[in-house]
Parts: C-alpha cells; structure tokens; sequence
C-alpha cells in the first residue's frame, strides 16, 4: 500500500508540474501578443500624427505664399507713394541777401528716395519687356472678356490680387485655365510674376475644370 501510495503522490506531482508549466506558457504567449499588439497600434498612431504634421506644414506653406502675393502690391504702393513725394518740387525759398554758388550736399533721405525711384523705374521696365515678349496662345485655351467673367479666387492659391492681374492679360473664365497646357503655365507664371511652379502644385488645371462642370 504504502509503494502504491509513492507512485500516486508521484504522478500527482508531475501533473501539477506539467499544469504549472502549461500555464506560465499560456501567460508568456498572451503577454508577447498583447506586446506585439500594442506595438502595431502605436506604430499606427504615430504614422497618423506624421501624416497630420506633413498636411499642415504644407498648408501653412500654401498659407505664406498666398499671404505674400496679396500683400505685395501693398509694397509696391508704399514705395511708388514715396517716389511720387520725392518728386514734388520744394517750395521756392526766400531770396537770400548774399547768392552763394556753393551746391547743395544731397541729404541721406533723398538719396534714398532716389534708389528707390531707380529700383522702381528699373523692375517696371523690365516687366514691360518681359510682356512684349511673351505672347499668350489665346488660339490654345481660348478668348474671353470681362462679360463672361469667372470669380477665379475659388481656385486655390487664386486671391483678389492675382485674379486682377490674370484679367489684365485676358485670362477670365474656369474654361481658359481648364485648357492650359504646359507652356501656357510657364507664360501665364511670368506675365503675372507669380511663384514658378505653384500653378502646377496646386492643380489649377484640374480645379477649373472641377469648377466650370460644378
């Protein structure tokens, strides 16, 4: 009885070995899968937030373009007003007693009035010659007046100052744009001094044609 009794407890202590090993098994799996689980989520999560993050910076960078294009007849203005004023004769000065021949040294001020005219005379010829000599294909994308006008600002990257200045050389409607080829974009660019390759990043092209079927 008692040999029967040593085999019994024997087996019955391999069993619960075997159930314990068993068990730590199960725990180490689940706890490795949970691991790896959580590892994809969190991969997933921070992918998401990169994508997030690349999205704004690049409306921000869309956002600063189309700030400085409205903002850039504004400078012109300014330094136009100021060469105006640098025009303007002074008020003739009393009659002096003794008429002295010494010449008059040029103040710091209207030295700068000065440049500034220079400057301002200098990009406004140079812009005229660069209009001479683009020619847009109208026989291309078509001819449209102000009658058959378009409100171009719903075309992203399009604000009041540029839809201005595409009407000046003859550019009205979603159906013109919509037809630009390549080398329409290029002359377009440079006739309206606008960002080189900002047209094609924002898909006037497809924008129009989206607006002009809408």
């Amino acid at each position: 009885m008692e040999g029967l009794s040593d085999i019994f407890a024997n087996e019955m202590w391999s069993a619960y070995l075997e159930i314990s090993i068993l068990m730590l098994s199960s725990f180490l799996i689940g706890y490795l899968a949970s691991l790896q689980l959580n590892n994809g989520r969190h991969k997933k999560t921070i992918k998401k937030l990169r994508k997030e993050l690349d999205e704004r910076q690049n409306e921000a960078a869309k956002d600063i373009e189309v700030l400085y294009t409205e903002i850039e007849p504004k400078i012109i203005e300014t330094i136009e007003s100021r060469t105006r004023s640098s025009q303007q004769a002074p008020p003739p000065a009393p009659p002096a007693p003794v008429v002295v021949n010494t010449p008059t040294p040029e103040t710091t001020e209207t030295k700068q009035f000065r440049t500034q005219q220079e400057v301002a005379a200098k990009a406004s010829a140079t812009y005229q010659k660069a209009l001479e000599k683009k020619e847009l294909n109208f026989d291309n994308f078509g001819y449209a007046s102000a009658s058959d006008k378009d409100d171009l600002t719903q075309i992203s990257g399009v604000g009041p100052y540029i839809e201005q200045k595409l009407n000046e050389i003859g550019i009205y409607t979603y159906d013109q744009i919509s037809r630009f080829n390549w080398e329409d974009i290029q002359t377009v660019t440079e006739m309206i001094d606008f960002f080189p390759g900002r047209m094609e990043r924002d898909n006037w092209v497809g924008q129009a044609e989206r607006l002009k079927n809408y």
